[in-house]
């Protein structure tokens, strides 16, 4: 039997593409995005397969996928990803940073979280109006 993780995107099982996760999160923040007049756009490749991370990264992802959209105005969110052997990283753009020093903040409160399930989050230019939040994790491929 084929292992399988619920998550709040539902149920993914190893070779479930990482585009299909982020485009299952994105839908939960999108009617925050239009109330605030931002844009999210999911450029990641549709080849990456997601693999067994821990089951707290996807509440993670979640977590700063909604921070950056609450804290856009009129923003353009970009979501791309890397893998690394068996860590990925998820990249969040937000190309229309409006209030750095709330959006760094919150970001940064979610690093504990983030740490617990082996990652680590990165924020680049958080005072900059094109700030990257990425989030890298353990991706460990099926047996």
């Amino acid at each position: 039997m084929e292992n399988q993780v619920y998550t709040l995107a539902g149920t993914f099982s190893p070779g479930t593409t990482l585009r299909q996760l982020i485009n299952n999160l994105v839908s939960d923040s999108l009617s925050d995005a239009a109330q605030n007049g931002s844009t999210i756009v999911n450029e990641v490749d549709k080849e990456i397969l997601l693999g067994m991370p821990d089951p707290g990264v996807f509440p993670v992802l979640n977590e700063l996928i909604g921070t950056v959209v609450a804290n856009s105005r009129k923003g353009e969110i970009h979501i791309t990803a890397d893998v690394y052997a068996d860590v990925m990283t998820i990249q969040i753009q937000e190309r229309n940073n409006y209030n750095g020093y709330a959006l760094s903040f919150s970001v940064n409160s979610i690093e504990p979280e983030a740490s617990s399930v082996g990652g680590h989050i990165a924020i680049n230019g958080p005072q900059k109006k094109v700030t990257t939040i990425s989030f890298s994790f353990p991706n460990q491929h099926a047996a």
